[in-house]
């Protein structure tokens, strides 16, 4: 399982929203990675919060919903607590303190993966002591009694976010296409797919390109032109839709915009000028007392996630209504 950092990585910051930016310390030295991972973590924990989704993957056990009668003649709606969500892992019935019943999965219908909405649809598959009646799950036996309301009787487990899928595929001598098949489908075809090629041989010669080609639900297809050595492929399907993926690297970009904004001419230095025997040299930054040396991109960037930021909390947000 790929993590986030294998997706938004170090080195895709750094090779993309802060192209150009010198990312060294005074000495020369090159700044901690520690420092662009917790940018990108934050980042990412920002977006969460911003648009009520996870990105992380995550799995989510015995979460419990109320049972109310009325809902039964809307087939039993939820909106799961954590989304988008790529499956459903398990689902019970509760009474109180009475053991859970097992219930089938396939009665569970992921009607929208990004809002959580699942409805419940009964089929003829055996649940053990409990029956579907009129639409309403009832518990059989001599002391218990259909209610019309029954909190936490509802369980489900399931996992939430966006998939990461990762993997190596090798090329042996004058192969050029493989085709990648997945264990579980994608929720849809608007995955990511991250290569990088090593090749066999001494010394080390440059490997080929790598072409993603045919991407469905359920895999893609790798080609390479003909080679005269073995060729090793590593990829990543990343579910991430790119829109989110370039809100996390404007903000990700922040910290390290402003510590090389501030370290431009050096620690602490707006400017500064040398002249020996009658010849004079200066420098002169946009760094000051109250503004950094990459101000102009930060202020940039900020007026892109003004505009970007909306666009995603109404395709995310759920709208919540009251009645008084």
């Amino acid at each position: 399982m790929a993590s986030i950092l294998d997706v938004l990585s170090v080195s895709w910051l750094k090779e993309t929203y802060l192209l150009g930016v010198d990312l060294t310390l005074d000495d020369g030295t090159d700044y901690p990675d520690a420092m662009f991972e917790q940018s990108i973590l934050s980042a990412v924990a920002h977006v969460e919060h911003e648009l009520g989704i996870k990105v992380v993957q995550m799995a989510v056990s015995d979460e419990m919903h109320d049972a109310h009668d009325w809902e039964r003649e809307a087939w039993w709606p939820f909106r799961l607590d954590h989304r988008p969500v790529i499956s459903i892992d398990g689902f019970r019935l509760k009474y109180g303190s009475a053991d859970p019943v097992i219930m089938p999965i396939g009665w569970c219908q992921l009607v929208s993966p990004e809002h959580g909405q699942v409805h419940l649809v009964p089929s003829q598959e055996s649940i053990g002591s409990y029956r579907y009646r009129v639409g309403i799950p009832i518990i059989m036996g001599d002391i218990f009694q259909p209610k019309s309301y029954i909190p936490g009787y509802f369980r489900f487990d399931y996992t939430a976010g966006f998939a990461y899928v990762t993997g190596t595929q090798v090329f042996a001598i004058g192969e050029t296409s493989k085709t990648i098949a997945f264990a579980t489908a994608f929720p849809n075809a608007e995955y990511n797919v991250r290569v990088s090629a090593v090749m066999a041989g001494d010394p080390v010669p440059t490997p080929p390109a790598v072409d993603v080609s045919a991407i469905t639900k359920t895999g893609f297809t790798l080609t390479i032109a003909a080679q005269a050595a073995q060729v090793t492929v590593t990829w990543i399907a990343a579910g991430v839709p790119r829109d989110i993926i370039h809100v996390v690297g404007l903000m990700a970009s922040m910290l390290p915009l402003d510590i090389a904004g501030d370290l431009i001419a050096g620690a602490g230095i707006a400017s500064k000028a040398i002249g020996v025997d009658g010849l004079h040299a200066s420098v002169n930054t946009t760094s000051s007392a109250t503004n950094s040396g990459y101000g102009a991109r930060v202020l940039q960037f900020e007026k892109e996630l003004k505009h970007l930021i909306p666009a995603l909390r109404a395709k995310y947000r759920i709208m919540q209504f009251g009645v008084i």
